[in-house]
């Protein structure tokens, strides 16, 4: 199978990778900088704590179960605790707790944009890599939250993973190479199991891997009845393996199967595919209850939630060629299923939807190497034709695209995972029709102003409360200043105005206040204010 043509031959073979080392160098700067800037999400608190009680679980050789005795309406148990236990491992070593968590989720987001890139050198050879890379890292909506979304950005990087092994697994069945077949079955079903024990939804894997097996049959099925018997054999052998070291890998990093072991599965799929989150979202100017989002909800986010070239590519991608060359069909029909089938399972099962498309982020990296494979298709079909100049008016044209994503971000920036695709006129205006932001990390920005200016106001014991999300989640940032809970505290930050409260500072995106600080109403203002 030949990935190399055209494009990446020659004097600039390395060139792919020469790029891919400086943007990782890139990336590494950016999350050792900005690690602490994005704020905290207003889930973390619980998330960590799950993390925390997952990890005494084994801790304890599975005398403390103090996992399943959080609220019930959560259904902490019934989510997948790989990543939290990874998370609280590493909290326990380093002796920290925020900054840890941070740091740790931007390292999971450049493992994810290494996992893309070696997907994409399976699709289209060192520059599909290349291009992969960047079309994730430039995705705001990932890695504007790879700090503080520690369910979906690691789940969706899990996923590529899962994606990668199956992507060697096809090329590996075209070419007819079986040797360590069984290592590599049992890497993937390990791989499946991890993720499933992130979040559930993985095991429509086995779905995706269905369809796969039914092409093989259908394109490549054997000559002669001995032939079928051995592939069969084969086949049911590798499946066998997959499965069970899927659920193994569950079970050894999900307490929830180890304490349940034969329902715990099925009732974390019941859970999850009607999660009971009974809240009304913002969804094309109305006020939806999530539970009942209409079925244009996931493809219609990952429009207008996505860069506009990632969007024109993918359309564009229903009637290229490349889709029907001989043997590279297996790669392509892997990123179709891995597109359409969770896609089809979100429109035909309604589950509870919300947040954006945070929920379905892990379709993105499908759609990211399904671009990348047409974008470097055209480029090299162009470029071989002799018009060199043409193939580099497509490049150029890819770049101003992306570069609007880009812009884009740095106008809502800290809060990337907030971008909005030129078609609805960007986050300014497509807020007033569509979730913004969502996560409340606002209240960081608020806590570094209250930090610096709650002693400009006269009061002898200064104290706080967080009412849009969580006082632990900011306390640290918030030293000298007593946290409180439904009292009456000296300074509140909120997302509206409270009665007996005055606002002294606004936490403001694109013309809209997300947050604000304000100071109780009987204290007096900074000699300066007078």
């Amino acid at each position: 199978m030949t990935t190399s043509t055209g494009i990446g031959a020659g004097r600039f073979a390395r060139a792919p990778y020469i790029l891919l080392a400086v943007l990782f160098g890139l990336l590494t700067v950016f999350v050792a900088t900005q690690h602490a800037v994005h704020g905290r999400a207003f889930d973390e608190w619980m998330q960590d704590d799950y993390g925390q009680r997952v990890l005494a679980f084994y801790l304890s050789w599975g005398q403390d179960r103090s996992f399943l005795e959080m609220a019930p309406e959560l259904y902490m148990p019934q989510h997948g605790s790989a990543y939290e236990l990874i998370v609280a491992a590493v909290q326990k070593l380093t002796g920290e707790q925020w900054r840890t968590r941070s740091v740790i989720g931007g390292v999971t987001g450049l493992l994810g944009i290494l996992a893309i890139a070696l997907c994409g050198r399976e699709v289209a050879g060192p520059w599909g890599a290349f291009t992969a890379a960047v079309g994730l890292a430039l995705y705001p909506r990932y890695t504007g939250s790879i700090f503080n979304n520690s369910k979906d950005v690691p789940f969706t990087v899990a996923m590529i993973v899962v994606l990668w092994l199956v992507l060697r697994t096809v090329r590996r069945w075209q070419s007819g190479e079986r040797r360590f077949e069984l290592l590599q079955d049992a890497a993937l079903g390990s791989a499946i199991g991890f993720a499933a024990a992130i979040r559930v939804n993985a095991l429509a894997w086995f779905v995706v891997l269905a369809v796969l097996i039914a092409a093989f049959w259908i394109r490549r099925r054997p000559e002669g009845a001995e032939a079928v018997r051995a592939e069969l054999s084969r086949q049911f052998g590798s499946l066998l393996l997959i499965v069970s070291t899927c659920y193994l890998a569950m079970s050894l990093t999900w307490p929830y199967l180890l304490v349940r072991p034969v329902s715990g599965a099925l009732d974390a799929v019941a859970s999850m595919s009607k999660y009971q989150w009974n809240h009304e979202i913002l969804y094309l100017g109305a006020m939806v209850p999530a539970p009942q989002v209409p079925w244009h909800y996931a493809p219609l986010w990952l429009i207008i939630g996505s860069p506009l070239p990632l969007i024109l590519l993918v359309v564009a991608s229903a009637g290229a060629p490349w889709w029907r060359r001989g043997p590279s069909d297996g790669r392509y029909l892997v990123l179709a299923a891995y597109v359409a089938v969770p896609l089809i399972l979100l429109i035909v099962l309604r589950p509870t939807l919300y947040n954006s498309l945070r929920q379905f982020l892990y379709i993105v990296p499908g759609l990211i190497l399904i671009a990348t494979g047409v974008l470097l298709a055209v480029v090299r079909a162009v470029a071989r034709s002799g018009r060199l100049a043409w193939a580099a008016a497509v490049v150029g044209l890819a770049i101003v695209g992306q570069a609007e994503a880009v812009v884009a971000s740095l106008q809502i920036y800290p809060y990337e995972y907030a971008y909005f695709s030129p078609i609805v006129g960007g986050y300014a205006n497509a807020r007033h029709s569509f979730e913004g932001e969502y996560w409340g990390s606002c209240s960081s920005q608020a806590a570094t102003w209250l930090r610096q200016h709650h002693l400009d106001y006269p009061v002898a014991e200064p104290s706080f409360q967080d009412v849009l999300g969580w006082n632990t989640l900011i306390e640290k940032e918030l030293p000298g200043i007593t946290p409180v809970g439904d009292g009456h505290p000296v300074f509140l930050i909120s997302r509206e105005p409270r009665d007996g409260y005055r606002t002294i500072h606004s936490v403001v995106l694109a013309g809209e206040q997300l947050c604000q600080v304000a100071v109780r109403s009987d204290v007096p203002s900074p000699p300066s204010a007078g």
